[in-house]
């Protein structure tokens, strides 16, 4: 073999066995680990130390790890995540595991707990909720990445802002809502989701336009029902929204005639 043929001119046949017992182990480790030689990290679960918060609140996440390989999970830190959203938490502490940190030690078949503590955003209290969301990964490889992810969400409440769109026909087919285009009767109503407890109802005037104002922000369920003889265009007449203090998103919602 060419290894054998280099191990001749630079040692003395005495070693010759030697040398190559360890060229073979070399050779070895070399060769890619199985799953079985390899952490099997998992994110378990990732909370938040309150359900609610207001802006400037001090807040913090705490996520379980659970390694269920065989091999200690070695190094182990924040691999990705982070959106750069404002309602984003604004971390100032990373429990050891950011970016640049030296890691934990999950050991084989146990758990380790982590904890993030930041600052709550003015962004979150103009959408209503403050987010985390990250991955964790160890020094030495995973046998399944696909479970390493954990998010959490608590609610920032207080501000409220306006819904708000305009039902149309496109009676000319230019693919705009043209003035004159609009349909009366359309029924829009919001269903509050996660902790937001409202609910409300509004119908397109003559000009096809609706508004609802005073709702909490936050995410709400989007209900159409069109008038007898029309049909919405796209969907089914479920959706969703995100009402924000300091933005407007304009609902468009096409209807065509049902015969």
């Amino acid at each position: 073999m060419p290894s054998s043929v280099r191990i001749r001119r630079a040692i003395t046949v005495g070693a010759l066995s030697t040398t190559l017992v360890l060229s073979a182990a070399t050779y070895a480790s070399s060769a890619p680990r199985t799953s079985t030689e390899l952490p099997n990290l998992a994110v378990q679960s990732t909370r938040f130390d309150h359900y609610e918060y207001a802006a400037g609140d001090a807040a913090a996440v705490t996520y379980v790890l659970h390694n269920f390989g065989t091999v200690d999970a070695e190094k182990v830190v924040i691999t990705a995540g982070g959106s750069g959203d404002p309602w984003e938490l604004q971390i100032t502490d990373w429990g050891g595991v950011g970016f640049g940190d030296e890691g934990i030690t999950v050991p084989a078949g146990q758990s380790a707990s982590v904890t993030l503590r930041g600052t709550v955003s003015a962004g979150s209290a103009n959408v209503g909720r403050v987010l985390v969301a990250f991955a964790f990964g160890g020094a030495n490889g995973d046998s399944d990445d696909s479970n390493n992810y954990g998010d959490a969400r608590a609610s920032v409440p207080g501000a409220t802002g306006i819904l708000t769109g305009q039902s149309y026909y496109d009676r000319n087919g230019d693919g705009r809502n043209d003035p004159g285009e609009g349909v009366a009767g359309v029924r829009v109503t919001v269903v509050g989701l996660y902790d937001i407890d409202r609910t409300a109802t509004a119908f397109t005037g003559d000009d096809g336009r609706f508004l609802l104002t005073g709702l909490p922000v936050g995410n709400y369920e989007l209900r159409v029902r069109p008038p007898e003889g029309w049909w919405l265009k796209y969907g089914d007449g479920v959706g969703s929204a995100d009402v924000r203090a300091n933005e407007n998103g304009e609902q468009s919602l096409e209807v065509v005639p049902s015969t």
